[in-house]
């Protein structure tokens, strides 16, 4: 009986330590897989590895579509406010606000990147601390 349960661990032990990690993500890697390895690393509570992945596609993919470049944008200002982060990611919600101001509607910005970011901006603008007077 000792034996089996030895033996149970020992391939529960294997099993575990055999899972490879993903290969490393290429730089023309489709938006997809790093937007997939960026959520992963999030529910994982690793925001900063999320947000890494994030910003590698923003620098690595400077002609993605609009929709793909302002979902990264707002998932690292998101990511920041779940760091407690509240300036940077206001400041984020705002560059992002004001990027899409200077679009125009046949540009393909998705619109509801405009209003998840306004809604998140009153958010951490309320948690962002007053200077005192």
């Amino acid at each position: 009986m000792k034996s089996a349960l030895a033996l149970a661990m020992v391939a529960a032990l294997l099993a575990v330590s055999c899972k490879s990690a993903p290969p490393p993500l290429a730089d023309d890697a489709p938006s997809a897989i790093y937007f997939q390895r960026a959520q992963a690393a999030a529910d994982d509570n690793d925001f900063d590895k999320a947000m890494g992945i994030y910003q590698k596609f923003l620098d690595n993919q400077p002609n993605a579509s609009h929709e793909d470049t302002f979902s990264a944008r707002y998932e690292i200002a998101l990511l920041k406010k779940k760091k407690g982060k509240f300036a940077e990611s206001e400041a984020d919600f705002q560059s992002i606000l004001a990027d899409l101001g200077d679009l125009d509607k046949s540009s393909g910005a998705p619109g509801w990147i405009k209003l998840l970011t306004q809604k998140m901006l009153q958010d951490v603008k309320d948690k962002v601390p007053k200077p005192k007077a």
